[in-house]
């Protein structure tokens, strides 16, 4: 069970009393908060210190909490308003314009969580492709470098740096099928 899953399955109780349990759920949704945040308060520090506070505070109190949402969704709808509450007390939205109870968009910590799983699982994926394979697609598709210019740098055929690019889609393509008949065995479980 990768670190996410794990995050996903952490309850209150033991948040409350194991350190360790407190410590994954931190690792796992820190970095999340931070992008969440900082698509609305648009300042890369004042996202990490919203995120850093509500972790701090958590930690605090963590004994005095008893809810009935889970860890991960009360943390993204806590960050969201604090980060409203930092657009407003820093003037760069005005009152008016901020209910004191602002809802968050129906639906965006749910999105901002699957995103999140999905950009995780990606990453997983594509760490576990073979080594040349990885380096060939990260240098081709995620630094978007030319067949030929992949090629002269590893000391390849283009004609290599082709299949190499072929088969690592070939694997994404197989990982998210998998992961797409899985969903639909669970909603067929559930339904």
């Amino acid at each position: 069970m990768n670190q996410l899953d794990q995050s996903e399955n952490h309850s209150w109780e033991q948040l409350q009393r194991d350190p360790a349990a407190f410590e994954r759920f931190f690792k796992s949704t820190a970095a999340g908060l931070c992008t969440y945040a900082l698509r609305i308060v648009k300042d890369k520090q004042a996202a990490e210190d919203i995120v850093q506070d509500f972790f701090f505070r958590l930690w605090q109190k963590r004994s005095q909490i008893s809810m009935q949402a889970p860890p991960r969704r009360y943390a993204y709808r806590a960050v969201h308003n604090a980060c409203l509450n930092y657009l407003r007390d820093n003037h760069l939205i005005s009152n008016d314009a901020l209910p004191e109870n602002m809802p968050a968009e129906e639906g965006a910590i749910e999105r901002e969580l699957q995103l999140q799983y999905r950009v995780q699982q990606l990453e997983c994926v594509i760490a576990g492709l073979p080594q040349q394979c990885r380096i060939v697609f990260e240098k081709v598709c995620l630094e978007q470098k030319k067949y030929k210019v992949v090629a002269e740098e590893l000391g390849i055929s283009v004609f290599t740096v082709r299949n190499q690019v072929a088969k690592a889609y070939d694997i994404l393509r197989n990982n998210i099928l998998w992961e797409l008949i899985c969903l639909l065995v669970l909603d067929l479980l559930a339904g």
